[in-house]
């Protein structure tokens, strides 16, 4: 894979990685159904409340796409590196609380106060399972910039070479300059002997 290809894909992938994830946030992890003394209700759980990384993470990787092109060697090797461990960590969060999903509803509508009383629980762990890929994802694409980053282009470089070789080829080299200082000379020479051969004198 080229260079200009790993850019790309990483770009991309943390372009999906931050999308996906906001997606899976706002999505209902788990509903509860309560019920009190006159009436029943409905609680629905999101992602952002069970997983507060699943909340967090795809941010970071929606604004790495803008700071990745702007950075170099070294900011982007720590950018690539941040962005790897908060995708693990993403990861991590979203599996355990897929795992015991029915737990974590359970619990997070307990401690709301005043609820009602807990008649049943559903859960959505599909929700999970995508935010483990949107992890997974963000990842990818963190281990792609800090391992191959630095030797992506960055946005000042198309135009600080094209500006560099202007300036070359602006100023004259010494070796142009020396020749054409030989070239006046050497036609100044030819005047003067000129001059003694029709009889002029060639200081007047």
């Amino acid at each position: 894979m080229t260079a200009k290809r790993e850019y790309l894909a990483a770009l991309v992938l943390l372009a999906f990685g931050g999308v996906l994830g906001l997606v899976v946030r706002g999505q209902a992890w788990g509903t509860a159904q309560e019920s009190s003394a006159f009436t029943a209700t409905s609680t629905t759980v999101s992602g952002a409340d069970l997983a507060p990384l699943v909340s967090a993470v795809p941010f970071v990787a929606l604004a790495a796409v803008i700071l990745v092109p702007a950075v170099r060697r070294i900011g982007r090797r720590l950018a690539g590196a941040v962005v790897a461990l908060l995708g693990v960590a993403m990861a991590v969060n979203a599996a355990v609380v897929t795992a015991r999903l029915g737990t974590e509803v359970n619990d997070w509508v307990t401690s709301v106060p005043d609820h009602g009383v807990l008649e049943s629980v559903s859960t959505a762990p599909a929700w999970g399972f995508l935010a483990v890929v949107a992890a997974a994802a963000v990842t990818l694409a963190g281990v792609l910039v800090a391992v191959r980053g630095p030797r992506w282009p960055s946005m000042g470089s198309r135009y600080e070479r094209p500006a560099a070789s202007s300036a070359r080829a602006a100023a004259p080299s010494a070796g142009d300059t020396t020749a054409a200082g030989d070239t006046t000379a050497a036609a100044n020479s030819a005047q003067t002997w000129d001059a003694l051969d029709r009889g002029d004198d060639p200081t007047a």
